[in-house]
């Protein structure tokens, strides 16, 4: 996501940030925070495991993303430009 929005889908819908601001404000949006990988390949090898075990938790049950949590459902048709 670039601006961070609430939108949750009818599934688990996960929202990623490569903007840690983004991920801190949005902290109630925001699953998961992307913004280390643009560390070095190091961060980006640990944060790889952690981005697929946390798919694999909202797969199980195990975990639930912030649109579930939040009973964000709605369906949007996104057009160019600014959505109001």
């Amino acid at each position: 996501t670039g601006r961070g929005n609430p939108l949750g889908g009818p599934v688990p819908t996960l929202k990623i940030a490569s903007n840690h601001d983004l991920a801190v404000r949005k902290s109630n949006w925001i699953d998961f925070d992307a913004s280390s990988a643009l560390a070095g390949e190091s961060a980006w090898n640990s944060l790889d495991s952690q981005f697929i075990q946390q798919v694999l938790d909202v797969a199980e049950g195990k975990l639930n993303t912030k649109n579930e949590v939040n009973d964000y459902r709605e369906i949007a048709f996104f057009k160019q430009g600014v959505i109001l």
